[in-house]
Order: C-alpha cells, then sequence, then structure tokens
C-alpha cells in the first residue's frame, strides 16, 4: 500500500464529491425554471434535496478536513467545518497515543490520535484531563498516571484528533520528528512505521 498515492486518490475523490453536489444543487433549480414547473409540490421537493445536499456537503467537509504545520515550535492543527484551531507548543507534549476505531457510518477502520501536553498555549480544544476522559482511555491513563507521579506539579492537558481519515498518517510522522520530548506509545509507533514504510517520501 503506498500511504502517499491513497491520500491522493482520496483527496481526488473529495473533490470529485464536491464537484458533483454542487453541480447537482445548481442545476436541479435551474431544470425548474427551464421547465417552468412552479407547482407547490415541486418546489417544496426540491428545497429538501437541496437541504439535503447541503448537508451531506457539510457532513463531507467536517470529516475530511484536517489541515497542519508545525511552524515557530508549535504545532497548529484545524480540525472540521468550523476550522476549530489547536495549538501546542512541541516541547509541552508529554505523550503520543492512538486508539483504533471502527467507523459507525461505514464500517471503516481508522484511528485517532491522543495527545497529552503539559501546557494548553490558549488553544480551546486542550481539555484538561478529567476522570471521565481517563475510564474512556485506560491505556492513556495509565501513562498519565505514572507522567504524573513523576511530575506531579504539572497539570495536563489532552486533545482527540479523529478527522482527517489517512491524512492523520503524515500528521503523526510530523508530531513524531518534531515533538522530541514526547513519548509514544507502542501504537503510534506502529502507525508511524506502517507510514513510513508505505510512503514515497521514505523510499530511497
Amino acid at each position: 500500500m503506498n500511504i502517499d498515492k491513497a491520500i491522493r486518490k482520496r483527496k481526488k475523490s473529495y473533490k470529485r464529491f464536491m464537484l458533483s453536489m454542487c453541480f447537482i444543487f445548481f442545476i436541479l433549480p435551474a431544470i425548474l425554471i427551464f421547465l417552468k414547473k412552479f407547482y407547490i409540490f415541486y418546489i417544496i421537493y426540491l428545497v429538501v434535496i437541496e437541504l439535503l445536499i447541503l448537508l451531506a456537503i457539510c457532513i463531507k467537509i467536517n470529516k475530511e478536513s484536517l489541515t497542519f504545520q508545525y511552524e515557530e515550535y508549535k504545532l497548529k492543527i484545524s480540525l472540521g467545518l468550523t476550522g476549530k484551531k489547536v495549538n501546542i507548543a512541541g516541547d509541552k507534549i508529554v505523550l503520543v497515543h492512538v486508539e483504533n476505531v471502527v467507523l459507525k457510518d461505514t464500517r471503516e477502520k481508522d484511528f485517532k490520535i491522543i495527545l497529552l501536553s503539559k501546557s494548553k498555549f490558549r488553544s480551546d480544544r486542550m481539555l484538561p484531563v478529567s476522570i471521565n476522559f481517563l475510564k474512556n482511555h485506560p491505556y492513556v491513563a495509565c501513562e498519565y498516571n505514572r507522567i504524573k507521579i513523576m511530575h506531579p506539579e504539572n497539570e495536563y492537558y489532552y486533545t482527540i484528533v479523529k478527522r482527517g481519515s489517512i491524512n492523520k498518517y503524515p500528521l503523526l510522522d510530523l508530531i513524531y520528528k518534531n515533538c522530541v520530548y514526547a513519548e509514544f506509545t507502542e501504537e503510534a509507533v506502529e502507525k508511524i512505521k506502517f507510514y513510513r514504510e508505505n510512503s514515497e517520501k521514505y523510499k530511497i
């Protein structure tokens, strides 16, 4: 499997979907106007279809949208439809973990990235570590307790990157290359290893 090729293919598929939805969105009213079928039933039917198209577009954007960069010693991630941003100082990230998941809607295999940091750096997406978070992520809880014992004076925050599909692979690799003080769990290392073994960037 070539990850980079798969990412490009995914992006092309995303663009085709958006173009087709936009085409349908504009062509349907044009057809109605051209045929001059201005009946209440047709208008209501058209409005419902247009709303469903907009909903499908919003869901797709929210699911696929993921941009990131490492700049000025900060990891900057933009997520979802609203472009919610996560800014984390690279040297403050203490733990990187990956959890495999199965998407409910498509049954596709995916994964999410959990980042643990000792600073939130004015980012609303960085949340204080809570009991509920630790209950939902027992492996992270184990690592958190170990880190907390060694550094009890620090407060810790977390964020979870769920969106982006296979675009999370290069994000994980970027974190690995730049966040030199972070600990990576075995699951995270396996994902990075898989990416590097199947990426054009690392093939000689």
